[in-house]
Order: structure tokens, then sequence, then C-alpha cells
């Protein structure tokens, strides 16, 4: 009985594949994400300066070549003129081509190559300006200092992905969710990747504190201008 049922196993596995590739939609539609390119530049940010910028041939480079860019830095208004400044921090949204492997990846994998080192990520939690509250990923690095290579500043970033209709803020689970979509409803979401970040320590003359704050009230006020929230169900 046991051999009978080994010498069919292999009957009954190419069964359930062909079973599993009959059950599979026929056709794949694109949706696209929930994310919106149109940063808000000049003043129209409230108490934020913002200014649109070029991404680097950097990244040019490592992405796929329709790979779509949005990036800005914005600085946080004074209200007294003689109070110290402010950091400018970088603001990136990057969108996936139609080869969404080589579009947009985690940053674990690109800011090696761009001088980053010790890279040391966690998960944050962040209520945004509207009361919603999102998931992130916050990764930290030392940067050199491209006027001083010997000398070194810490860097924060934020980040996290943005579908049609999810939300999500690590590679592998956006992976799996790519993988489920695809196999179970015949949809592919394009993914956007929203990541802002800034220098502190060294020469910049910003603690922790100050870069940590400044980044968290920016993103808790960009985000609900960016996101289209009747497409992600929140």
């Amino acid at each position: 009985m046991k051999r009978a049922l080994t010498a069919l196993l292999p009957s009954l596995l190419m069964g359930l594949m062909f079973l599993g590739l009959h059950a599979m939609p026929r056709s794949v539609e694109l949706l696209e994400s929930a994310l919106s390119p149109e940063l808000p530049l000049g003043y129209s940010l409230e108490g934020w300066f913002g200014e649109r910028t070029q991404e680097s041939a950097q990244e040019r480079a490592i992405l796929a070549a329709d790979t779509r860019f949005s990036k800005g830095i914005y600085i946080k208004r004074r209200d007294d003129p003689d109070a110290p400044r402010n950091p400018a921090l970088n603001v990136s949204l990057i969108y996936s081509g139609n080869d969404m492997n080589h579009s947009i990846h985690r940053p674990e994998r690109c800011l090696p190559a761009q001088g980053h080192l010790s890279l040391a990520t966690r998960r944050e939690r962040l209520t945004l300006a509207n009361g919603r509250e999102l998931e992130f990923t916050r990764l930290s690095s030392l940067v050199a200092d491209p006027e001083h290579p010997l000398e070194y500043t810490h860097y924060i970033h934020y980040y996290t992905f943005v579908g049609h209709h999810s939300l999500i803020a690590s590679h592998i689970p956006r992976t799996i969710r790519d993988i489920y979509d695809r196999c179970l409803s015949g949809q592919v979401q394009r993914w956007a990747y929203f990541q802002t970040g800034v220098q502190w320590g060294g020469r910049t003359g910003f603690s922790e504190e100050q870069a940590e704050a400044q980044l968290r009230e920016l993103v808790a006020l960009l985000l609900p201008q960016l996101i289209d929230w009747k497409a992600v169900g929140r």
C-alpha cells in the first residue's frame, strides 16, 4: 500500500499543479499607485518651503529606465529670522516601471552604493495630520561628508511602499502581496516608494532630536496630501 501511494505521489502533485494553473487568472490588470507624484512646492505646505530637485545619475543607473521620479527638498520656515536655521529634508517618490523588480527595491540595497555605512532598521508607526496611523521603516546610517571625506555625519530615513490599495513598510511583505495579487486576483499594483531623510551631527549643527522631530512633522503633513485614501480604504 505504501509503495503504491509513493508511486502515485508524483502524479498527484502534477495534477494539483495543473489545477492550480487552471485556477489562475487568464489576464492581469495593472492598477496605478495611490501615491500622487505632485509634491506641494513653494509655500503651499503649511509652515514649510518645498523645491523640486533632480534624481541623481547613481539612482538612474541602479533602477530600470522606465522608473519615474518625483523629488524635492523641504525646509521648515522660521518665524524668527534670528533663530537657528533648520535642516533641509530630502523627499523621494519613486514609481515602478514595467519591471518592478528593477524599478523599486529596499533602500538597504542601494544606499551602500551611495556611500552609506552602518545601516540599522526598525519599524515605526507615525500618526499623520489627518489622524491616520501608518507603519514605516526607519533606517539610520553614516555617510561621508563630501567636503571632508574623513568625517561622517548621521542620516535618518523613513520609507514605505504605496500600491493601489496597499500600504506596506517593508520589501518582503510587499513581494508576497504581489504574488498573491497576481495569482489569485489577476491584479498587479504599480508600487511607489516614499522616502524622506535628513542628515544630523558632525558639521551640520543639527541634533538627532531636531532631525527626528522635523522628519516626523514633514511626513505627518505631506502624506495626507499625497495618498488617495479612498483607494487604500483608510
